[in-house]
């Protein structure tokens, strides 16, 4: 419990900082694709990486060189594009060297060659649809607060105690955030934030699977409600010989937000993440998968 007390008390104090002090620090200024009407700072997930950091620190746990590396070297560059927005080979070229970092620590003897390239577009294809998903507020911090929480549900079950803390521990501090980032939102996870969770739900998706503590379906089952959406409007878009990679809003979420409004379609993405989730849960337990 010390590690999780400790990583949300840096979350929230981070949060104070950066709302209190640095609260014109790299705004969010709405434009005709955004569903906030005020400038908003987008550097929660400064705060949430704070958070996440510190305790892992304080849990003891060891992690590899690599690793290590892959998630600063995502984070730096996500950071930097918040304050100054970088060219998208820059960005592109570090989160595929992140990946391919976190599947050589994630014991390469194990993992073999022939699904490293499945696992290397799988991996920056998530690190991406986070950051595509994380346009409303509220919607991000709740799929990781409730994804995260329910992978950890299923590793105590399995007997995985440290992959358990560390997805409990990413789930208190999406938590913390989450509170300041509910409707209307006061703060948003920017890319810092969303790059670095992705990549994170990928790493412990990886890690857990290769491990043997649950199928490669129960992370897939659980964050169905973003990736689902997002290779669906993607795959519509290019389709459609639409500009693919451009901002926009056709997603499901977004056109439900449009339709309604943003506190509806956060409540309908809720019932559908917690109902993915119980599945996820449930088939693990009961022994199906």
């Amino acid at each position: 419990m010390i590690p999780l007390i400790t990583a949300s008390a840096v979350t929230v104090a981070v949060l104070w900082l950066l709302l209190s002090r640095l609260g014109q620090l790299a705004l969010d200024t709405p434009n005709h694709r955004s569903l906030h009407e005020v400038p908003v700072p987008r550097t929660g997930g400064w705060a949430v990486i704070a958070g996440m950091a510190v305790g892992l620190i304080v849990s003891g746990l060891s992690l590899s060189l690599p690793m290590v590396v892959a998630f600063l070297a995502l984070f730096a560059v996500s950071l930097i594009d918040d304050l100054r927005p970088l060219r998208a080979r820059t960005r592109f070229f570090v989160q595929i060297l992140s990946v391919l970092l976190v599947l050589y620590a994630l014991a390469p003897e194990v993992l073999h060659w022939v699904i490293w390239i499945p696992l290397l577009v799988g991996g920056v294809w998530v690190i991406n649809l986070y950051n595509f998903m994380d346009g409303m507020d509220g919607f991000a911090g709740s799929m990781t607060a409730i994804g995260f929480g329910s992978l950890g549900i299923i590793c105590a079950f399995q007997g995985a105690h440290a992959l358990a803390g560390v997805c409990f521990l990413v789930a208190a501090c999406s938590a913390v955030f989450l509170y300041y980032n509910w409707p209307q939102a006061r703060i948003f996870l920017g890319d810092a934030g969303s790059t670095v969770i992705g990549l994170a739900v990928f790493t412990v998706s990886v890690a857990g699977w290769q491990q043997g503590v649950f199928h490669w379906v129960i992370p897939l089952i659980i964050f169905c409600p973003f990736w689902l959406d997002a290779t669906a409007t993607l795959l519509l878009r290019v389709a459609r010989g639409e500009r693919w990679w451009e901002a926009h809003r056709q997603h499901f979420y977004q056109r439900t937000a449009l339709k309604f409004n943003v506190k509806t379609s956060l409540f309908i993405e809720l019932g559908v993440m917690l109902s993915t989730s119980l599945v996820a849960v449930l088939l693990v337990v009961s022994g199906v998968v």
